[in-house]
This record gives structure tokens, C-alpha cells and sequence, in this order.
């Protein structure tokens, strides 16, 4: 038992001699509010500063130079949502109750400043005069996400009580695809209760244009709206931004090197090409150390194009995530920009720490020891009650980071010497001259002749 204690008196005397000093580098951290445990991102400069890959060498300290607890804030699960509905203009189609089709009919939009129009016409170019109802066409050109199901906003009185209807989809007017061939709504009421069945489903689409029909002498329900669903998509958390300049790598056209100034956990890459019209299949290739080996993360296809809104550019790529400083950009040839040299964007998310509000303010991030270990807590433990699935208590502030600035200088980066191995080799030397010295003291006696050995001057018994 007194072991253990004497191990634990050990490492709290070695934390408690840790001192701001004794990091290269800070960054002042202003609570941000009263509450006792304090949140912050991890700054750029962290990841520029920082000796250990996996942050080892962190700590957070109180203007009183002692060291407070902090753990890392584990990753959550990217958070999904479901964007709200939205009603999708309606343009009704009439055809002559003898032909009770509307794929006969030849339709054109014209959008200006009064809104947007749908002409109508025959096959053969003639207006059409149908008194049918047989359709309506739904505009879903503003929509920049897919859509997964349309709601029809139905009566409240009674009227038909089943619709069968068909779902077809265009980008043109001209060519239509179908979505969904036999799809029913269902709108019934009966002894003060009422069945409907207003949602229709589909399988994720993209389009202009969704074209609604029935058969004209089928009984019609008649809604009066509809509305388009959009699936559950993933929310992009912000992240800090880096940008890179190339660097042509010699005899590898198309190649160019980027340095981003520290082992950042980049999950997106982007290119700003310079030159409108531009489209550049890419290789990207990464490593943390300018000592390792190149190693593959992707390949994409970046562009920038010229429309009449503006310019359309491709999004950032995502890479799997890693602490990763150098990256090799190939810029294939053939796209005629392989001797420009564009501009890397990296971004990543930063990791997130919460500490004690323990001491006076302000804190100080530090930060760049060689020697220092890990020195967080478990989550678990410096929050008591924390779950994992819930995240964060809603009651932790978010902590304000200042300019970083140096502390214990840039000889806190080298490796220190060290004391033990060398003490180790002058006592293992001292140990053998000592050893050589006996082996010499004892072979010169040994050496010595009777006649030099002093006689005693003592007389001898007879």
C-alpha cells in the first residue's frame, strides 16, 4: 500500500512542478462566462506549435502558472436534419375529353420579371383547348436538393374519395421520365372520423420540371397544393480554413507541393483555379513528415465554370481525416493548366477540450514540449455524469482565445538531453577505470621479486 502512494505523491509533485515555462508557446483563454468548466477549438496555431501528433504535450494553466484538469471533447456523429417542405408552383394542364391524355401535349415555360408562365399547345404547335382537367405541371426548378415525396394538401369536404395519379419528371418539358406510375390519394370521411392518404413517396429525384396526371374520366380529388419532401442530409460543421501556395516539383509536370505549415486533421480539399472554364482531374497524395512516404487520399475532378448567375465551382473534397502537413497535388496535363500552380485550400475540424475553471482568469492554452506526456483526463471523469450520446452539458461556457504568444521559447521543441543515459555511461565508465585501476594496482604487486620485498629485521626462533 505505501507503494502506490509514494507513486501517486510522485506524479502529483512532477504535475505540480509543470509551469507555463516550460512550453514554447500559449494562447490566453478568457472564460466565457461564470460557469465552472470552460469549452475551446483548438486555434491553427496549436497544430502548427505542437510537438505530439496526438497532442500530448497540451495543458491549460491559471494566471497563478497552476495547471487546471482538461479533457478532449470526443467526436460526435455527424448531426442530420430534414429540410422544411416547400410548395412547388402549379401550372393546371387541360385536355379534350375525348383524348384524356396529356403526353400529346407540347409545353414551354418563359420566366420574367411578372413570374412564370406555361404555354400549352398541341403536337402540331396549336393552342390547346381542352376544358379537361388532366393534370398540372409542378415547378421545381429552384429546388437544389432532391426531393423524396410530394404532399397534396386536400379538401376538408367530402367529395371523391380515392385518386389514382402519375408522377413524371423532366428537365426540358420535351422528355419525360417516370417517377411513379400508379399512385393513389386517399381522402374518406366517415362517422366524424377521416382516412387520407395525402403523401406520396418517390425514390430521391432531381428535376426542373414534375408533371401530374390522370385518366380525365376517373373521379379527381381536387387538391388545392403541393409540396415537396427532401431527405434527411448531414450538417456541415464549421471549419477553420487553410490556403496553401504550390510549388512545382522538378521534372513531374502537373505536380506541385503544398505546405500547410503544420500536421492539420484536413477532411476537405479545395482548389481555387484562377481561370473560369477550368476543369482539372486531380491526384492528391499527403503525409505529415517530409520524412515519410507520399501516400494516395483521392482523386477528384476540380472546375470552375462560367454561367450567367455566376461562377459555378466544384465543392470541397472530402478526405479521409488524418494529421497531415505536406500534400502533393498531380494536375492532369491535359487540362492545359498543369504549369500554374493553383491555390490548396484545406480545411478541417478542430479538436475541442473543456477544462476546470479552477484559479484565477485568465487561462492560458500551452502548448510545444518535447518531453511532456499526455496529461488529460477522461471525459467521463472531469465531468461527472457526462454522456456520451448527449454530448456537452448545455451549462459549459465557451471560452474566448487570445493571440497565441511565445513563453518558454523554441528550445522547449528540442529533444533534452538525457540525464539518465548519461549518467548510466560515467558511471559505467568510472566503473571500469576503477576495475582497470585495481587490475593494475594488484599486477604490480604481483610482479614484485623476494629479493625487492622488505626483510624482517625480527630474529628468527632456532
Amino acid at each position: 500500500m505505501i507503494r502506490p502512494l509514494i507513486l501517486v505523491a510522485l506524479f502529483a509533485a512532477a504535475a505540480h512542478a509543470e509551469r507555463p515555462a516550460d512550453y514554447a508557446f500559449g494562447v490566453p483563454l478568457t472564460p466565457g462566462g461564470p460557469e465552472s468548466f470552460q469549452r475551446v477549438a483548438l486555434p491553427p496555431a496549436v497544430y502548427e506549435g505542437a510537438v505530439g501528433r496526438d497532442l500530448s504535450d497540451v495543458r491549460v494553466f491559471n494566471a497563478d502558472g497552476e495547471l487546471v484538469p482538461y479533457a478532449w471533447v470526443p467526436r460526435r456523429p455527424v448531426p442530420r436534419e430534414r429540410a422544411p417542405a416547400i410548395a412547388l408552383p402549379m401550372f393546371p394542364l387541360y385536355v379534350d375529353r375525348d383524348k384524356r391524355d396529356v403526353s400529346g401535349l407540347a409545353l414551354t415555360v418563359v420566366k420574367n420579371a411578372a413570374g412564370t408562365t406555361v404555354s400549352v399547345n398541341t403536337a402540331d404547335s396549336a393552342p390547346a383547348t381542352g376544358k379537361v382537367l388532366g393534370g398540372y405541371v409542378l415547378d421545381a426548378s429552384a429546388l437544389e436538393e432532391p426531393l423524396v415525396a410530394l404532399n397534396f394538401a386536400l379538401p376538408q369536404t367530402t367529395g371523391a374519395t380515392t385518386m389514382r395519379l402519375a408522377i413524371a419528371a423532366s428537365d426540358d418539358l420535351a422528355t419525360w421520365r417516370n417517377v411513379a406510375g400508379d399512385s393513389t390519394l386517399v381522402n374518406i370521411e366517415y362517422a366524424g372520423q377521416r382516412l387520407t392518404r395525402n403523401r406520396i413517396e418517390i425514390a430521391p429525384i432531381k428535376a426542373k420540371y414534375l408533371r401530374l396526371s390522370w385518366t380525365p374520366d376517373r373521379p379527381v380529388i381536387e387538391f388545392g397544393a403541393v409540396s415537396a419532401d427532401f431527405g434527411e442530409r448531414a450538417v456541415e460543421t464549421p471549419r477553420q480554413w487553410r490556403t496553401a501556395v504550390g510549388i512545382p516539383v522538378a521534372d513531374h509536370e502537373g505536380d506541385f507541393e503544398y505546405d500547410l505549415g503544420g500536421p492539420f486533421p484536413v477532411d476537405r480539399i479545395a482548389m481555387d483555379l484562377a481561370t473560369p472554364n477550368s476543369i482539372v482531374p486531380t491526384t492528391l497524395s499527403a503525409r505529415a513528415n517530409a520524412a515519410q512516404p507520399w501516400q494516395l487520399v483521392g482523386s477528384t475532378v476540380f472546375y470552375r465554370l462560367d454561367q450567367p448567375g455566376g461562377d459555378v465551382t466544384s465543392p470541397p473534397f472530402p478526405v479521409a481525416g488524418g494529421e497531415r502537413r505536406y500534400w502533393l497535388v498531380h494536375l492532369d496535363p491535359r487540362s492545359g493548366i498543369a504549369g500554374q500552380a493553383p491555390s490548396l485550400r484545406a480545411g478541417w475540424q478542430p479538436g475541442e477540450l473543456v477544462f476546470a475553471a479552477r484559479g484565477h482568469p485568465p487561462f492560458t492554452l500551452a502548448y510545444g514540449n518535447y518531453a511532456a506526456t499526455a496529461g488529460a483526463l477522461p471525459i467521463a471523469t472531469l465531468i461527472p455524469g457526462y454522456d456520451d450520446a448527449k454530448g456537452l452539458p448545455a451549462n459549459v461556457a465557451i471560452a474566448l482565445a487570445g493571440t497565441p504568444m511565445s513563453m518558454g521559447g523554441p528550445d522547449q521543441l528540442k529533444k533534452p538531453p538525457d540525464v539518465k543515459r548519461w549518467a548510466l555511461w560515467v558511471a559505467l565508465v568510472l566503473g571500469v577505470a576503477m576495475l582497470g585501476w585495481m587490475a593494475w594496482r594488484l599486477s604490480r604487486e604481483m610482479a614484485t621479486t623476494p629479493s625487492e620485498r622488505p626483510v624482517s629485521s625480527e630474529p628468527r626462533d632456532e
